[in-house]
């Protein structure tokens, strides 16, 4: 009873005072007591995650912020296309109105931002993520805050420390640094249940070693050739979007280091070495930009094909109304003139004037009798 009571003090006396979140990888203080923090363990062991949020007076949200850093360094603008665009995150999977891409700064560093609304509960939130690489990690902030609400959350996004390694991501002896301290306290996932587990630079700085960990085959149940060409025709296939999401490759690339891939089971046995060579590094750039003249003639064959439709729509609907328009011509030139009868008129006069014979005005007009009409008299004339 005493211990919970103490319990009970502590949360009275923290809603008292801003409050403060350190972890090893960043701070977060409030700026008042209206503010409530949470820690979440949900990205452990890869990274720390922390939600922020200050309530109404009915207890409901008025605005949050929701700060996640990520052991590995992956594009921004990338992790936003993937993760707030693609709406894989889960706070993302009701927003809408979602922004282009765009630069901005946080916590010191360059970022990527995208904004976006999303409703909750009945109320309109105002959204913003944000992406920025600090070291061989990375940030993921998201804010919202309650549509036609006065803000503070920019005092909470502007309050970031970053605790986690900053080295520049210049070089790739740099990166390989980075890279080093989180694969020495856990394995990074890199697909297909693989991981990375250990990365090495020879000291002529020439190779780049990628020690993956394959877990669900050893080397007595692989035939080795056969699975190192499987790998070597899925990594020209995945290098394109790969080299823009892992930091780490992308600069080994762009500073033309031969990559040596040497896959082990799970009990460190080599189940085979895979080399990718500066110069096929050309290969891919042929191969994307192949892609990307594929995905430009497709869309130029698709904006000319539309352009087609629309100039055939566009003349089919003059023909309709040139044709409609001549039509409506033909009846407006059928129908017989009405004509009333002025004094001085005479049949012979009418005839002449309208280019018809007496006759024809007779015909049409049974009431005429010894060729006598009278002035206001109306009479049919034909065309």
């Amino acid at each position: 009873m005493r211990r919970f009571f103490t319990i009970i003090m502590a949360a009275v006396a923290l809603m008292g005072m801003a409050a403060t979140v350190e972890n090893e990888f960043f701070t977060i203080s409030t700026p008042d007591d209206s503010w409530f923090m949470a820690n979440d363990d949900a990205l452990r062991p890869y990274g720390a995650r922390v939600d922020v949020t200050r309530l109404d007076a009915r207890g409901a949200t008025l605005e949050l912020a929701r700060i996640d850093y990520i052991e590995g360094a992956f594009d921004p603008t990338l992790y936003l296309q993937k993760q707030v665009v693609g709406k894989k995150d889960i706070f993302c999977h009701s927003a809408t109105h979602i922004t282009d891409i765009y630069a901005s700064t946080l916590a010191g560093f360059a970022a990527q931002g995208v904004g976006f609304k999303k409703v909750s509960n009945n109320y309109t939130y105002e959204c913003e993520a944000m992406a920025f690489n600090a070291g061989y990690g990375t940030f993921l902030v998201i804010t919202a805050h309650r549509a036609g609400e006065p803000s503070l959350i920019g005092r909470i996004v502007g309050s970031i420390k970053c605790k986690t390694d900053v080295t520049p991501l210049s070089t790739t002896s740099l990166m390989v640094n980075a890279a080093q301290k989180v694969v020495a306290k856990h394995h990074l996932p890199i697909g297909n249940n693989e991981h990375l587990s250990g990365v090495e630079l020879t000291p002529d700085t020439a190779t780049l070693t990628l020690k993956v960990t394959v877990p669900y085959i050893t080397k007595e149940s692989v035939n080795v050739p056969a699975f190192v060409m499987t790998k070597r025709d899925a990594w020209f296939k995945q290098a394109p979007e790969a080299l823009k999401f892992n930091l780490l490759l992308a600069a080994a690339v762009r500073e033309r280091k031969m990559l040596r891939y040497l896959y082990v089971d799970t009990k460190g046995n080599e189940i085979g070495t895979l080399l990718i060579y500066p110069e096929e590094y050309e290969q891919v750039d042929k191969l994307e930009a192949e892609r990307i003249a594929r995905e430009e003639a497709a869309r130029q064959a698709k904006e000319e094909a539309e352009r087609a439709a629309k100039e055939a729509a566009a003349l089919a609907e003059r023909e309709a109304a040139e044709r409609a328009a001549q039509e409506a011509a033909r009846l407006e030139a059928s129908k017989p003139i009405i004509y009333e009868v002025k004094r001085g008129d005479s049949l012979n006069k009418i005839a002449k004037q309208h280019g018809v014979s007496v006759q024809d005005i007779k015909n049409v007009n049974p009431s005429i009798k010894n060729d006598k009409i009278q002035p206001g008299q109306k009479l049919t004339i034909p065309r």
